[in-house]
């Protein structure tokens, strides 16, 4: 036999919240605690992880500055090496010299013609860096070479009038006179030489 029992009881009043009662109070303070706790403890687990950036970032930031300092003061330090300076100004003194005799054969070439330039030709060709013509005069008549210069110091000039007496141009050469006076960067140059008959 079957019996069905009802536990409810219709007549049981309901209970209604009453925050202003102590039990109501009680509840609403301990969820304002734990919205609190929650709140806090997420406030934090943010504050931490930025310090670590912060930190993070603060060690980056060193080791630039570091890095920088470093690259400034050996840039600072950092002086032309004396080859170097010494190699720039040959250079450019070979350039200059060059560029006088391209002038100097530009204003000459048309009076004396094609035996002039196989003379200027020899000495394009027996040019050294050490030392160089400012300016010359070939004499057929009188077969002279006459020229004034400026070399980085009194052993080239000899130097270069050797290499000069060694083409084939110039060979037979003789040097009469010779007059090296010195400069503040250098030495300068007068120099009469004895040509055999132009070709």
């Amino acid at each position: 036999m079957k019996q069905r029992i009802n536990l409810y009881n219709p007549n049981k009043p309901k209970t209604k919240f009453e925050p202003l009662s102590l039990s109501g109070s009680i509840t609403i303070a301990a969820a304002s605690v734990i919205v609190f706790l929650i709140l806090g403890l997420g406030l934090t687990f943010y504050a931490g992880s930025q310090e670590d950036k912060l930190s993070t970032l603060n060690a980056t930031k060193k080791r630039l500055d570091a890095d920088v300092a470093k690259e400034q003061g050996r840039f600072a330090n950092r002086q032309a090496q004396p080859e170097l300076l010494s190699e720039q100004e040959r250079l450019k003194r070979e350039i200059a010299a060059r560029q006088q005799l391209k002038m100097l054969l530009h204003k000459v070439q048309p009076a004396y013609g094609a035996s002039f330039s196989s003379y200027l030709f020899a000495l394009a060709e027996s040019s050294v860096s050490e030392s160089w013509f400012v300016e010359f005069q070939l004499d057929n008549e009188k077969r002279s070479f006459l020229a004034r210069g400026e070399a980085v110091d009194g052993p080239a000039v000899p130097a270069m009038l050797e290499a000069i007496g060694r083409t084939e141009t110039f060979q037979g050469m003789r040097v009469s006179e010779l007059n090296v006076q010195a400069l503040e960067s250098g030495v300068e140059f007068n120099t009469t030489a004895e040509l055999r008959t132009y070709e």
